[in-house]
């Protein structure tokens, strides 16, 4: 049996993702006339005409050398690989040299056939992965014979597979996918208390990592979390039936990768084939099947929990060898109970009392994939495939908050992606069209008013008010409805006919999309009344509210985005020895919400005249920062070159070294951008009311008598009632007339080495990041200085006259991390009947902007700028981790398998004032043991499953399945004290980063 060995060679992927309203194809066709540079016009013209594309980044190639012994020349050998699962066949001919190269195979089981001149010829079976490239050398005569290789060879990228068999057997509890990209090093997954999952990479933000699906970009140009879907879901972002295998690339990735800082992780999804094939599955948890948190236990016992989840998935033939089909359907469901109880502790008189007690925080999520592939004949492949994702969830329960303030969140999204592949002897052109609606939303769930009722001891006038919470009930304050959609074309080009001191393959192509990107922000969307549960008259206190702006907005932004992306690769072998992997890519975004914004009159008038911010000491001019509609420009100086280079020391694949340099060009997220249009877009309003002893007001515009008639009011019948003004509630967000486009310089070299069955790998990494926004207060005292009086750490909050806050958006973070990965495999085959793996990181990290990989937040609101806070090490970032698994097949059809996870503690930051003057600083927790003494571990985790199968009637087979997480039950905190002042500096709290101990049994039916 052949045993192949890859070189990771990756494809491109060109389409992101677009907003809720339909873009028609013209708009798309129109912005290529008429917005795209004469040069981009004129290469997307050359691709277009050229009739090429290359096959996506999932894609495998296999090539090498035919040896045709006593043959004059070694040109004309034919070489016909087919796939075992579809039947289909991709073919060409040895080139004089011997050489060959079969492109754009999707990852699985091939035969490869070689036919020499005289009818001799040599069959192999072989596996691909994703985006690998099999090195397979075949000398025909008299002893035909194949080269040996190993799992990995020539490649610079800092990638790790996640097989069919690794995704099958170890333990999990919600079925993401993304759950094992951690045995990547330098790649962290995070799980929540709640079981919401998120990826990060090295020191940056989570927003840096993308996720593409059979060559197509899934990444999130609006909200948070770098994959769309994937801020703050408990679901996930594709079934795991539907993945065949992926590919997680940790660092320098080629230049068909885009929109990405960080890990850029390469699914391939799977197919029909020529035989029927499909499972059902059904798997199960509840509270008892785990232990309890330490918030339950501080809250005095365990809450209901339920998590259910269930799918199937069919394949097969539609005809032969020619077309089939595949799909995927999953359903989660699970319920999570709160307690409602009064703040107070006291009995409510009804209908308040009703509402305490326990409630349910559904979650409901339905995924489904489908997918055809229709072979022509040999050469013109097409294939069709469609993604659903609906999510609906209830929070913001529990507490005070009644079931009736709870907000609803809905979380969409729906992608078409129509492949066209044309195959040639030397060249594969590959052309796609895509569609994409992602839509997340968190609406309140009920349409009233809100009602907060409080007990306040003390009066108004005395200044000795005080206020306890009891309830909120009623409609909730926070609406949000974000999204993007739209289509994109892509087409790539791939030919391997070029040699020039060795062999080449050469690789070029080109995307356009037009989108639109929308962001709806309106807080408080429902009027909410104060009531005074001590006022025996029993009328509200106080209203807030909030209405769009006269002329000024509505809390809305929307806009039509277009992107361009072009880039060349050139994947060249000079000899046997040397592999060198040359790339470049250009990307540019024009965004009219950006670049056409302009300033409200009023606005400028008012910054133009704030005598604090025209100081020499002021730090920034204000002009910078105030768009007329044209005087802002698009960055087009995004030009990415990357660079790869692999040295087979002895020409058998078993020590390789291994290095490269890459410029990885991201976006920024338009949920910040969208700032500048929508805050003090819909300004807040407060009005009390006469007739509370504690709440004593003074009759005037802001103080009226209290009308029943008021809680059916309207935001706008409220405005119109009292004709309060907007004053300090309307905020001012500006952006930097030129921003620049975040992006990270990455750099690494390594070793890869084979010792019998164990690939191992050795590497160093630095990645330093740039360009990162932030959000600094504009505000300046009368002298234009900054800090408070007396101070040099927090800034004046001045606010502008007749607004609330200036807060300016502005280039500025930014990242440095130096990493040691070390990576050992041991693959499963069925002959050994085991396999492991282990991945360790070492990392340090340093960030200009406190907890910007921790919390991805925006904002630095105690210095005037990031050079001023100077570097910390970056707060999240744990200097060990340490991921190990590994798997056997036991006797009587028992597979057992194990995953242990270590890392120290990971760093905090805070505000230190114990010198007597306040600075940003930081702190790591204490540890704890395991296996050795001492404080090491800040996060330890045992997994465990075992899985059982038995042949059933009908060539049906069931398999039985047991997952433990957490084993030992080990209390792995997400949240410690952070004053430095105190003792318990370090101590944690109740909240979990992960679970804790849970069981999950899985019944599983193959037919």
């Amino acid at each position: 049996m052949l045993k192949p060995v890859w070189s990771f060679r990756v494809r491109p992927v060109f389409n992101e993702n677009p907003l809720r309203k339909t873009i028609a194809w013209r708009r798309l066709v129109s912005f290529m006339v008429c917005r795209l540079s004469s040069a981009a016009s004129v290469l997307l013209t050359i691709i277009c005409w050229s009739n090429p594309v290359q096959a996506d980044i999932s894609a495998a190639t296999i090539r090498g050398q035919v040896t045709l012994r006593g043959a004059d020349t070694q040109a004309g050998a034919q070489i016909i690989v087919t796939s075992l699962e579809r039947g289909f066949s991709t073919r060409t001919f040895s080139r004089a040299d011997g050489s060959y190269v079969l492109m754009a195979l999707k990852p699985g089981r091939y035969q490869l056939k070689v036919l020499g001149l005289d009818g001799q010829q040599n069959i192999q079976e072989l596996t691909l992965q994703v985006g690998q490239v099999a090195l397979v050398d075949v000398a025909l005569g008299d002893d035909n014979s194949v080269a040996e290789h190993t799992s990995e060879g020539n490649s610079a990228e800092l990638a790790t597979y996640l097989t069919p068999e690794q995704m099958q057997r170890l333990p999990q509890v919600n079925r993401n996918f993304l759950n094992y990209a951690d045995l990547a090093p330098g790649v962290n997954v995070v799980n929540d208390e709640n079981g919401s999952t998120r990826l990060q990479s090295g020191g940056q933000r989570p927003d840096s990592v993308n996720l593409f699906i059979d060559g197509v970009s899934q990444k999130n140009y609006v909200v948070r979390g770098g994959v769309a879907g994937q801020d703050s879901s408990r679901g996930n972002v594709f079934p795991e039936s539907a993945v065949a295998e992926y590919k997680v690339i940790s660092q320098n990735y080629k230049a068909e990768y885009d929109q990405v800082g960080g890990a850029a992780i390469s699914v391939q999804t799977k197919s029909g084939g020529n035989t029927f094939h499909g499972e059902t599955f059904y798997d199960h948890t509840n509270q008892d099947l785990r232990s309890v948190t330490p918030s339950e236990q501080l809250a005095g016992g365990k809450r209901d929990t339920e998590q259910a989840q269930f799918g199937v998935t069919l394949s097969g033939p539609i005809a032969k060898d020619v077309a089939h089909f595949f799909m995927a359907y999953e359903r989660k469901l699970n319920d999570d109970y709160a307690n409602v109880s009064a703040g107070d502790g006291s009995r409510l008189t009804e209908p308040y009392q009703a509402q305490l007690g326990s409630v349910n925080r559904p979650f409901r999520a339905d995924l489904f994939f489908g997918k055809l592939d229709w072979a022509l004949n040999d050469s013109n492949l097409i294939e069709v495939s469609f993604k659903l994702r609906d999510e609906t969830e209830t929070l913001g329960i529990g507490g005070q908050n009644a079931e009736s303030y709870g907000l609803t969140k809905g979380n969409s999204e729906k992608r078409l992606d129509f492949k066209y592949q044309y195959s040639a002897e030397h060249w594969v052109n590959e052309a796609r069209f895509t569609y994409e609606d992602a839509n997340w939303q968190q609406l309140p769930a009920t349409q009233s008013a809100g009602l907060l009722l409080r007990r306040l001891d003390g009066s108004l006038s005395g200044g000795n008010l005080s206020s306890r919470s009891v309830l909120n009930s009623g409609g909730a304050t926070n609406y949000q409805d974000k999204g993007q959609s739209g289509p994109g074309f892509q087409d790539d080009l791939t030919f391997s006919g070029l040699d020039w001191h060795g062999t080449h393959v050469v690789k070029l192509g080109a995307k356009v999309k037009q989108i639109e990107l929308g962001a709806v922000e309106r807080d408080p969307y429902h009027p909410q009344f104060g009531l005074n549960l001590n006022n025996p008259a029993g009328n509200p206190y106080q209203v807030r509210w909030a209405t769009p702006l006269g002329g000024g907005g509505d809390g809305s932004a929307h806009s039509d985005v277009t992107q361009f992306g072009a880039y060349l690769q050139d994947d060249w072998n000079p000899n046997r020895h040397l592999s060198v992997n040359l790339g470049v890519r250009w990307d540019y975004e024009y965004n009219p919400g950006y670049l056409n914004h302009v300033t409200p009159g009023d606005v400028s008038s008012a910054l133009r005249n704030w005598r604090n911010i025209h100081n020499a000491n002021t730090g920034y001019d204000i002009e910078n920062y105030l768009s007329n509609g044209g005087n802002r420009t698009a960055d087009s100086n995004n030009i990415a070159p990357r660079l790869g280079l692999a040295y087979d020391l002895f020409e058998d694949q078993r020590h390789v070294l291994f290095g490269g340099y890459a410029k990885a060009y991201d976006r920024h997220i338009y949920d910040v951008l969208q700032l500048e249009r929508t805050k003090g877009s819909y300004p807040g309003f407060s009005v009390n009311f006469q007739g509370d002893p504690n709440y004593d007001c003074v009759g005037g515009v802001d103080c009226i008598a209290w009308n029943p008639e008021y809680l059916n009011y309207t935001p706008a019948q409220l405005s119109a009632l009292t004709g309060a003004g907007t004053g300090s509630s309307r905020e001012i967000n500006l952006m930097h007339n030129n921003l620049r486009t975040p992006y990270a310089d990455q750099f690494n070299i390594g070793m890869r080495n084979r010792f019998g069955d164990w690939h191992t790998e050795v590497s160093v990494s630095h990645v330093h990041s740039y360009n990162g926004l932030v959000g600094l207060l504009g505000g300046r005292n009368a002298d234009g200085s900054f800090y408070a009086a007396g101070s040099g750490f927090g800034g004046t909050f001045q606010a502008v006259p007749g607004f609330g806050q200036l807060i300016l958006f502005d280039n500025g973070v930014q990242t440095k991390t130096n990493s040691v990965f070390v990576k050992a495999e041991k693959p499963y085959s069925k002959d050994s009947g085991w396999g492991m793996t282990v991945a360790y990181t070492f990392t340090d990290s340093e960030e200009n902007k406190p907890q910007s990989f921790f919390d991805n937040s925006s904002y630095l609101f105690e210095h005037p700028n990031t050079h001023t806070n100077g570097w910390l090490d970056t707060a999240g970032v744990r200097k060990h981790k340490l991921v190990t698994t590994a798997s056997v097949d036991l006797p009587w059809d028992l597979i057992f398998s194990t995953k242990l996870t270590l890392a120290t503690p990971d760093t905090r930051s805070g505000v230190n004032c114990t010198s007597g003057a306040c600075r940003f600083d930081t702190f790591t927790p204490p540890g704890s043991d395991f296996i050795f003494p001492g404080q090491w571990w800040g996060y330890k985790q045992v997994d465990i499953a075992l899985i059982k199968s038995f042949d059933t009637p009908h060539d049906t087979r069931m398999k039985l399945r047991l997952d433990v997480l957490n084993l030992f039950d080990f209390k792995n905190y997400a949240a410690f004290n952070s004053d430095f002042a105190s003792s318990n500096l370090g101590t944690p709290s109740t909240v979990l980063a992960g679970p804790s101990l849970t069981v999950k049994l899985t019944a599983r039916l193959e037919f």
